[in-house]
C-alpha cells in the first residue's frame, strides 16, 4: 500500500527563502560522516552537512540541489535541510 505514510515531509530552507517544500519518497545527502540516504520512517537526527548535493525523488522525478554546508533535522517523516545557499540543478 503507498500513500502519504510513505513519503518523507521536505523543506529546503536558507536564511533568505525557502526553496523547495514538498514530499519525497527518499533523499541523499553530503554529510560530514560520508553520503546518508533518508527512506520514511527514518530515526530522528539531526547532522553536520558539507557542501554537496541534496538529491530526492519526488513523484518519478529525480530532483538535485547544490548547496553550501548546513544541517540536517530528521523528525517523523519530515526532514529540513537547513543550509547558507542552495541552487536547484537544472
Amino acid at each position: 500500500m503507498s500513500g502519504i505514510e510513505d513519503k518523507i515531509a521536505l523543506e529546503i530552507v536558507t536564511p533568505a527563502e525557502i526553496l523547495y517544500t514538498g514530499v519525497a519518497d527518499s533523499l541523499v545527502v553530503s554529510a560530514y560522516e560520508g553520503s546518508m540516504g533518508v527512506l520514511p520512517d527514518h530515526a530522528p537526527l539531526v547532522a553536520v552537512l558539507k557542501p554537496g548535493q541534496v538529491r530526492f525523488r519526488s513523484d518519478g522525478n529525480n530532483i538535485i540541489f547544490n548547496t553550501s554546508d548546513g544541517f540536517l533535522e530528521i523528525g517523523k517523516n519530515k526532514v529540513r535541510v537547513i543550509v547558507e545557499s542552495a541552487e536547484a540543478v537544472k
